[in-house]
């Protein structure tokens, strides 16, 4: 019996723009470049200190008399250990979640365990569905969400409403890079035919560091997204074309996302 034609799962001739800040690109470059794509760094966010220190480090001091914390990001991890002093441990004896993969590596790798997260999709709504932070679990509950400046409300929203005591505490802040697109690609961004958005920020921040043509190109180019949510904002914003969905805000999904999206477009032709 003949042997059936393999179907190519590499991304030869693919060249991607990655919209991360730059410490964060280089998991996903990495397995981009394993599959034989062209990609490169677009860092349209940085990540900075809290612009109210005191008051982070006041609320991170307070953490022992929270009976839950929740981490909503890698960075959230990594700059709330920046605010600590002489090694102290992160949660101190709280229950500790986290929103999604990325997030729970960080707390591993600092030592501290995770006991809740998402129990459906990698996102804040998945956290939501866990019955640990159900309404009879977190009634009267004290809550510390350890987040950056702005994002969606949408947990301490419902946690709240739900009838815990949700204190927020804004460990870092979001902001846009001096400079043009072409001072932080090096390279022309018409060149790239596949972007990576990851946050609404970034995609905010892409659009208002862009001039005419390269927004343009942003609309036009094939917008590789990380949620359904951010497909939709990408439609809002005037994407034309229809963005990838990545499953999960991983790296690893976005891989797949992007390799299964261009395998079926070589079926096609």
């Amino acid at each position: 019996m003949p042997e059936e034609p393999r179907v190519s799962t590499d991304l030869s001739g693919v060249r991607v723009a990655v919209t991360r800040p730059r410490h964060q690109c280089r998991k996903l470059l990495r397995l981009l470049k394993a599959k034989d794509a062209y990609a490169r760094c677009l860092p349209v966010l940085d990540i900075l200190p809290p612009a109210d220190l005191d008051a982070a480090v006041e609320a991170l001091d307070a953490r022992d008399s929270f009976d839950i914390m929740i981490f909503v990001s890698g960075n959230a991890v990594t700059m709330a250990l920046r605010l600590l002093t002489g090694g102290a441990a992160l949660a101190d004896g709280a229950t500790v979640a986290a929103v999604g993969p990325a997030t729970v590596r960080a707390l591993e790798a600092a030592g501290t365990a995770v006991s809740i997260q998402p129990s459906g999709e990698v996102s804040s709504e998945g956290l939501l569905e866990n019955p640990a932070l159900g309404s009879p679990a977190v009634a009267g509950k004290r809550i510390l969400l350890v987040k950056g400046e702005g994002g969606r409300p949408v947990i301490a929203e419902a946690l709240t409403a739900r009838g815990a005591l949700v204190t927020s505490v804004d460990v870092y802040r979001r902001a846009c890079p001096a400079g043009t697109i072409r001072d932080l690609l090096q390279e022309p961004l018409e060149s790239f035919g596949f972007i990576v958005i990851t946050s609404g920020t970034a995609l905010d921040n892409l659009l208002s560091l862009a001039n005419p043509g390269e927004a343009h190109h942003v609309r036009k180019a094939r917008l590789v997204v990380a949620s359904p949510r951010l497909a939709d904002l990408a439609r809002r914003h005037g994407a034309l074309g229809t963005p990838v969905i990545s499953r999960a805000p991983t790296d690893e999904a976005i891989v797949d996302a992007l390799v299964s999206w261009w395998t079926a477009r070589g079926a096609r032709t």
